[in-house]
């Protein structure tokens, strides 16, 4: 019943993961940040009640080591800690307190209603507190919608886009000829478990009745056996498409189907159900698509497929294109359409503002997107990288008195160093900051790793044709050794390829360097193959084998760090082209859009690595062939720590000791002249190529180590730790004048044998 007016820097209105994000990293940033959200628990789809598990770019094995760090790893660090099963069960709590602790004001069970606008500007917003019974209006400099509805910018009277534009728009290929309202429904998830004695249910009257697989097509057949957690293909959009207005009649469709699915799993005898019992059904749905908001720029198809590149990016994205039926549980074609693309892509900062406001930035599903493109960019961790990025603009905005539109026109690289100096990567930026000392430093190390493959009594076989990737630092390779084994009874021919790889997905024969052609006899050869080659620019290459006979590749007893191996299977995506007649909801083959249209020949196996409590541990690497390579390349060198890059991406762009060393390891930065050093930042490696954090730290990252300085000849230790679990640390000590800065690494975890570091910065 009361009415009060508070004001703040900037208000971020929506408490999803990116609204989070946004907000702390705003915070850290100096700005006074209220944080309002209309649900009881922080977190959005990932909500305590809700449950959506915060994945991104990793995409489950598509792009290794590509897992978002920054603030993004900072919340799963702390979730793992809260919820060692991954139940997403605990991330509203952790994120409450998050936020408490970095001095972000919550508004929860807060809905927005209306707002003041001066010209351009957003001056105020108002909301009721259903807790409180208080209205509220929000005075703030900047505005952040995290809605994902775009709730504020409707009531600026930003444009909008709601439903499907047609291929001819954009010149996209996933989207329909004509344009539609259709849209992606939301779902609700479920919780069971195993208990100790069998159970029973029995199908509410009100649920739907599901008596065989038919019933759903596509969809019940998707995974035999028993049942813990609900389903995202349990979906719905309203018969007219509108998840706003017809939000109540959603919710109960959506619970309808959820209880009549559960029926017909726990009473389907194949599925071994009987001691399995509901935990939790969520009440609230979960969102895909509402509305979308127009920035400056709208990023379509092109952009992701083309990895366009944007001048301003702020962000990247994984996630294949994942657009899922208009229609949801009540189509009866396939539930969405998975359509992979090479390599991640980045996000424009012009993407992530309304181009008709000065200062309302936008984060979360309600971003300047194609509806195509919201189908990989929709995903929490990617939703949270964009969050970092809108703070730091917004900060900057708010301390400069310059427009969204200013700031990524003119002020674009600035936000670019800060969201860098914070531990994220953006792919194709590199650490330019001036105040940085370790990028003017001498850097040497106690060991370094080299590239090299150990024999072993194994073969590979090779199938159609395969291929091994590795990074080359030496600006040559000379001479390459491949053990084959024929394994059939006559001679048979193999075709040597040697080409560049412009990413770990990137194989292709088509466009070798140098080729050669062997006839293999029956039996092991080790074929020597000398190449003929210019001076190769540092990056990732491929010896690729094509072969119509039985052949066999040496396998290897260790996978290097940043090789990959690719099978030839020509058949293995469906192609898409513009003379692609087939219905997309058909196709039951992955679907590729490459650049050009360039058809994908070569396939890398996936590895869904992970490390938790409630599924079997898997952080085996895939296995690679065997090659020795000559000249030795070097691409775990000491200098990588300053390479610019605190993240793989073609090149590992890290410190790696040498495995047979003793530790203590030590890592050096030497200067000619002494400088002024109080702060240091190290991000270490929690192994990225997993979609989440491990249950526990893992063999790659560092344990124990400290940090000394050298003055006057003499070493002082100035910040040490003992049981380190995170990925990006930050230490702040007394101001002092040093010509050294010295990392020692005394522990590893798990037993883990190297020091793995990814970037210094000295302050």
């Amino acid at each position: 019943m009361q009415y009060t007016e508070v004001s703040y820097d900037l208000v971020v209105a929506g408490g999803g993961v990116g609204g989070v994000i946004t907000a702390i990293t705003a915070s850290r940033k100096g700005l006074r940040v209220a944080l309002v959200d209309n649900k009881p628990g922080l977190g959005g789809n990932a909500c305590s009640e809700i449950g959506v598990t915060i994945d991104g770019a990793v995409c489950f094995g598509l792009f290794p080591n590509m897992r978002e760090g920054g603030p993004v790893e900072e919340l799963k660090e702390q979730l793992v800690k809260m919820d060692p099963f991954f139940r997403n069960t605990q991330g509203s709590s952790v994120m409450l307190f998050w936020c408490e602790a970095e001095k972000v004001t919550v508004y929860s069970e807060l809905n927005l209603h209306a707002v003041d606008t001066e010209g351009r500007r957003v001056t105020a917003v108002y909301g009721s507190q259903s807790g409180t019974e208080r209205n509220y209006k929000f005075f703030a400099d900047q505005f952040v919608d995290a809605t994902g509805d775009g709730t504020i910018a409707a009531l600026a009277g930003c444009e909008s886009r709601t439903g499907r534009e047609a291929k001819s728009e954009f010149g996209e290929l996933l989207a329909p000829d004509k344009p539609d309202n259709g849209i992606m429904g939301a779902s609700v998830l479920f919780r069971a478990s195993e208990k100790k004695v069998p159970t029973q249910f029995e199908r509410p009257s009100w649920a739907y009745e599901y008596t065989n697989e038919d019933d759903l097509p596509y969809r019940l057949s998707m995974q035999k056996g028993p049942v813990d957690e609900g389903f995202w293909w349990v979906e719905y959009a309203g018969d007219n498409n509108d998840p706003i207005g017809d939000y109540e009649s959603i919710r109960k469709e959506l619970l309808k189907c959820t209880y009549g699915v559960w029926s017909f799993l726990k009473n389907d005898p194949s599925r071994a159900m009987e001691y399995y019992s509901l935990d939790n059904v969520s009440i609230s749905p979960a969102k895909r698509e509402s509305r979308r908001i127009v920035g400056d720029y709208i990023v379509c198809e092109r952009d992701i497929v083309e990895r366009t590149p944007f001048p301003d990016a702020v962000a990247y994205a994984g996630w294949n294109i994942d657009i899922h039926v208009p229609g949801g549980f009540k189509s009866k074609l396939k539930p969405n359409v998975h359509a992979h693309f090479p390599w991640v892509f980045n996000v424009p900062l012009r993407s992530l503002y309304a181009k008709d406001t000065d200062n309302l930035w936008l984060v979360g599903r309600d971003i300047s997107v194609s509806h195509v493109a919201l189908g990989a960019t929709r995903l929490q961790a990617t939703i949270g990288t964009m969050g970092h990025a809108v703070a730091i603009a917004a900060a900057l905005a708010h301390r400069n008195s310059k427009t969204a539109r200013e700031i990524a026109r003119d002020r674009y690289k600035d936000v670019q160093q800060e969201i860098l100096k914070d531990g994220s990567f953006i792919p194709g930026v590199k650490n330019t900051d001036e105040k940085d000392h370790a990028l003017s430093a001498e850097i040497a190390a106690t060991s370094e790793q080299v590239l090299a493959f150990e024999r072993s009594s194994e073969y590979m076989p090779v199938g159609k044709g395969m291929a091994l990737s590795f990074p080359v630092t030496e600006g040559r390779v000379e001479r390459m050794v491949l053990p084959l084994r024929n394994s059939g009874q006559a001679p048979v021919e193999v075709k040597l390829y040697f080409a560049p790889s412009a990413h770990p997905n990137d194989f292709s024969h088509r466009k070798a360097l140098t080729e050669k052609s062997v006839v293999l006899n029956p039996g092991a050869h080790d074929i020597s193959w000398e190449l003929s080659l210019p001076p190769l620019a540092p990056g990732l290459y491929s010896v690729l084998m094509i072969t119509a006979g039985e052949v066999d590749w040496l396998r290897s007893n260790v996978e290097p760090y940043g090789c990959f191996t690719g099978k030839y299977d020509p058949d293995f995506y469906f192609n898409l082209t513009p003379e692609t007649k087939e219905d997309l909801y058909l196709v039951l083959k992955p679907i590729m859009v490459a650049a050009g249209f360039e058809p994908v020949e070569w396939v890398r196996p996936r590895n869904h690595r992970l490390l938790q409590l409630n599924r079997l541990p898997n952080r085996t690497n895939l296995p690679l062939p065997f090659a020795e390579i000559s000249p030795v390349q070097r691409p775990y060198a000491a200098a990588n720590v300053a390479s610019g890059v605190s993240h793989s991406d073609i090149l590992p762009d890290l410190w790696i000791s040498d495995p047979s060393g003793k530790m203590p390891q030590e890592l050096l930065l030497l200067w000619k002249e002494a400088r002024n050093i109080s702060s240091v930042r190290i991000v270490f490696d929690t192994d990225l190529d997993m979609n989440h954090p491990a249950v526990r730290p893992i063999d790659y990252l560092v344990k124990r180590y400290s940090l000394a300085v050298r003055k006057g000849g003499a070493w002082k230790t100035v910040a040490s730790c003992d049981d380190n679990r995170q990925r990006f640390k930050i230490h702040e000590f007394e101001p002092c004048v040093a010509d050294a800065l010295k990392l020692v690494v005394e522990e590893i975890h798990d037993g883990g044998k190297s020091a793995r570091v990814f970037e210094i910065r000295a302050y």
